[in-house]
């Protein structure tokens, strides 16, 4: 499966045609967020605090059904101008931003960040955002945001229509010795004191330009006591055995390979799923985020109900459940 050396390997014309699909999304001019016109900052109440949600509404959406997306773990708008410059005009998208972002307002003393505090959020915010009560949306993760989908979904706490992972991460990237021996040990102070030296680790060996600077912006923008605190909370998550329980059709999607997405494992992962899917879009690394956008935009264009739209279809793998 994904352990072949041409699992990945994706014709040249297809590879074509999905940059020509992407350079004609791009604006003449690229932004870092959503056209503020049509687009409105919301805090959404949450057990112990509130999360803050971005709400972008475009008056001619080409779009059938609006797109509520999930970020990676700590990100900020800056690291996803590739996806607002995308579906600024195009859809009707919810842009949550789950507890461990420096934008979250938590009752310090009192606040949990596990994986199933994130998924209550998220499906509180469906309700809240009327999306329950069977309407049709799409959810939408990436990374740690597609692990935070992924465990609600094993949980039973979230579910919806459709649901696109994009690289989602089996385990936390942090190594866990540190989160199982030092973290617990060390003050909120000293993160603080350490935090350009951690950067520097896991910045080394670090090559893609972009990914690159994603990382940099989420460590500069960390609240310290919120990683922490998360961090200590999801150091012994893991996705993998679990997703069995998983009911419903899930479509893992990957378009690049760098230091914290490990590509091998989404195969796996759609594999170990009883109605996982794998598509595989080949990409330069930056343009992760456009891809995420495009993929959006495709399945937003139709129902629920439809089958994976035509073009994303071709880029689908075969995977191998017998393993």
């Amino acid at each position: 499966m994904g352990s072949s050396r041409d699992f990945y390997d994706v014709p040249n014309h297809l590879r074509e045609e999905l940059s020509r699909k992407l350079a004609g999304l791009r604006p003449p001019e690229e932004h870092t967020r959503f056209d503020p016109r049509y687009t409105e900052e919301i805090y959404l109440p949450v057990d112990d605090g509130e999360i803050r949600v971005i709400h972008h509404r475009p008056p001619e959406a080409a779009t059938v059904r609006p797109i509520l997306f999930i970020p990676g773990w700590g990100t900020v708008e800056e690291g996803f101008r590739g996806f607002f410059n995308v579906v600024d005009t195009r859809a009707e998208c919810y842009y949550l931003e789950t507890r461990e972002k420096n934008s979250s307002r938590l009752d310090r003393k009192r606040a949990r960040l596990d994986m199933s505090s994130k998924a209550r959020d998220i499906a509180r915010a469906i309700k809240q955002l009327g999306l329950g009560g069977g309407k049709d949306f799409l959810l939408v993760g990436t990374c740690w945001g597609s692990a935070v989908i992924a465990h609600g979904l094993i949980e039973g706490i979230l579910s919806a229509p459709t649901v696109l992972l994009f690289d989602p991460m089996h385990t936390l990237w942090f190594p866990k010795w540190i989160l199982r021996y030092i973290a617990p040990l060390t003050p909120i102070g000293f993160w603080r004191m350490v935090r350009p030296l951690a950067k520097r680790i896991a910045l080394s060996g670090m090559n893609e330009a972009f990914q690159r600077r994603r990382t940099e912006l989420f460590i500069d923008g960390a609240e310290i006591w919120k990683w922490k605190r998360c961090a200590q909370a999801v150091r012994e998550f893991e996705l993998y055995g679990r997703l069995g329980r998983v009911e419903q059709e899930v479509l893992i999607l990957n378009g690049v390979k760098d230091k914290i997405h490990e590509q091998e494992h989404y195969p796996r992962l759609a594999a170990e799923l009883p109605r996982g899917r794998f598509f595989h879009l080949p990409v330069d690394e930056k343009e992760r985020e456009e891809l995420i956008a495009l993929a959006a935009l495709e399945f937003a264009a139709q129902p629920g109900d439809a089958p994976a739209p035509e073009f994303i279809g071709r880029f689908e793998k075969a995977i191998d459940r017998s393993t």
